[in-house]
């Protein structure tokens, strides 16, 4: 069976070639890809729970370290997307995210929405301001080396910073779960010293 890769395009700054690019490349690699243009949470909302299961979730529009949108009526947090996929149940095992977007490789960004959803095991973006171009080739060679040279989504990403000199980052769950930043900002369910957790109806304070 291939895989699956679900484009969400929620700007009309992303232009139809860009779309049409990331097509051509999943065809490549005998990736069947979708393509919906979302205007607001509904949509989104309606897209995502189909009752397909995807492989890569692509999200094309503005974005920065607080959240995703059009820049204009149309603004999510990373959470509420982390949210969102989760209860979609849209991804398969080793899903990966990938953020058309500036800022959507930096750490924040990635563990909002690790946190938000175990689903969710790989997140990669750009970790400073591109152009469509530079995420568009960025992407492409991504996508090459993990689906024409099975290389790690991490190492994948190191990939596309060298063709194009550009920071492209790769959040690995299981990596992301290690650092001590997820641990005590992000973490929902990590018990960390000094919290209290109530036990039956007494409250116990973990040293």
């Amino acid at each position: 069976m291939n895989k699956k890769l679900l484009v969400l395009r929620a700007s009309t700054d992303i232009p139809d070639r860009a779309i049409y690019n990331i097509f051509c490349h999943a065809e490549d690699y005998d990736i069947d890809a979708t393509h919906k243009d979302v205007k607001t949470i509904d949509e989104l909302i309606e897209t995502i729970k189909n009752g397909e299961k995807y492989d890569y979730l692509y999200f094309a529009a503005h974005g920065n370290a607080v959240g995703f949108g059009d820049n204009n009526s149309f603004i999510l947090s990373w959470e509420q997307i982390g949210a969102l996929i989760c209860e979609s149940n849209c991804l398969n095992k080793n899903a990966i995210i990938m953020l058309y977007c500036c800022r959507g490789g930096l750490n924040q960004v990635a563990y909002q929405l690790i946190a938000a959803c175990p689903n969710v095991q790989y997140v990669c973006g750009a970790r400073q301001d591109m152009t469509n171009i530079d995420l568009t080739i960025g992407f492409n060679v991504f996508m090459y080396n993990i689906e024409c040279r099975n290389i790690d989504p991490v190492l994948a990403a190191k990939r596309a910073t060298k063709a194009t000199e550009i920071r492209f980052q790769c959040f690995d769950r299981l990596e992301v779960e290690a650092e001590p930043m997820y641990y005590y900002n992000y973490c929902p369910n990590c018990v960390r010293a000094g919290q209290i957790y109530p036990t039956n109806d007494n409250p116990i304070r973990v040293p």
